[in-house]
């Protein structure tokens, strides 16, 4: 099984937060763990937050960091997505950023790994499945 894991559901592991250790379960079980490239950058984003408005020290950060974004097998250049999610950002009128998610999800024939339950919930109305 292929699993595309979102920035959210990363978190969630890197932090051991409640879902997390669920995450990671399904994650062992995983033949390839993919994700669009602009993970990075969400990932760096929620950390970011996390150290400006909860305190967390920068070891926290940093430890976290290295996890969220070491769960990944490959990151997939948004270039090569970007056409697709377009269309699906327009036909579902939703989010951009969050269709590359579903676009590399429709390309891999994967399962989405996310914590955003209207991201869970378009990608079921597509057809994908949701871990």
């Amino acid at each position: 099984m292929r699993i595309v894991l979102d920035a959210s559901a990363a978190i969630e592991i890197a932090l051991d937060r409640a879902k997390g250790s669920h995450f990671a379960e399904v994650l062992q079980q995983a033949e390839e763990i993919l994700a669009p490239d602009l993970m990075v950058c969400e990932v760096i984003n929620a950390i970011w937050k996390y150290h400006e408005f909860e305190n967390f020290d920068l070891s926290i950060c940093d430890d976290a960091i290295d996890l969220g974004l070491n769960l990944v097998d490959s990151l997939v250049p948004s270039s090569e997505l970007c056409r697709e999610a377009f269309l699906l950002a327009r036909t579902a009128r939703k989010p951009a950023y969050d269709m590359f998610y579903l676009a590399l999800c429709r390309r891999a024939d994967a399962t989405l790994l996310t914590l955003d339950n209207s991201l869970k919930k378009e990608a079921l109305r597509q057809g994908i499945r949701v871990g």
